[in-house]
């Protein structure tokens, strides 16, 4: 009876070392598939031919186009690091906070906020989604008061 528990107790602490060493795993993913899409962003910055085959035609002009490259950076880092957990909801909220203050954040979010929910594959990127959309829409409403 007694090697019976010891014996399930050594799958279980096993299967728990799995299941953590594949959410490392898929979190070290998630941060090298950043880096490469951060890596296609800055080529595309960097060249205007590129940029122009990204750009939907008759969309945006290429100086707003290139503040939406730059507003993507910066929210796919930060989708990034809530993805690894390196953000809880909290300090999201308050990142997220920050950017739709900003009128390129805005913009972005209108522009791209109804792909990204689109795109969304899980719980995490809905969560994201979510916080992001409710601080634009706070946002807006505080412009459409101000107004």
């Amino acid at each position: 009876m007694k090697t019976s528990y010891v014996v399930l107790t050594a799958a279980a602490v096993g299967i728990a070392h799995l299941v953590q060493s594949e959410r490392q795993n898929r979190q070290r993913l998630a941060l090298h598939a950043e880096e490469i899409h951060q890596e296609l962003i800055t080529e595309a910055l960097s060249n205007p031919a590129l940029r122009a085959m990204w750009t939907a035609p008759g969309k945006l002009p290429d100086e707003e186009y290139t503040q939406i490259l730059h507003c993507n950076r910066l929210i796919s880092f930060l989708s990034a690091k809530f993805r690894a957990g390196l953000l809880d909801t909290a300090s999201l909220r308050v990142q997220a906070r920050w950017v739709m203050a900003r009128e390129a954040g805005r913009t972005y979010w209108a522009t791209l906020g109804g792909f990204r929910e689109e795109e969304a594959v899980d719980r995490i990127d809905r969560t994201f989604n979510a916080i992001m959309a409710d601080e634009h829409a706070a946002m807006v409403a505080v412009d459409a008061m101000a107004t």
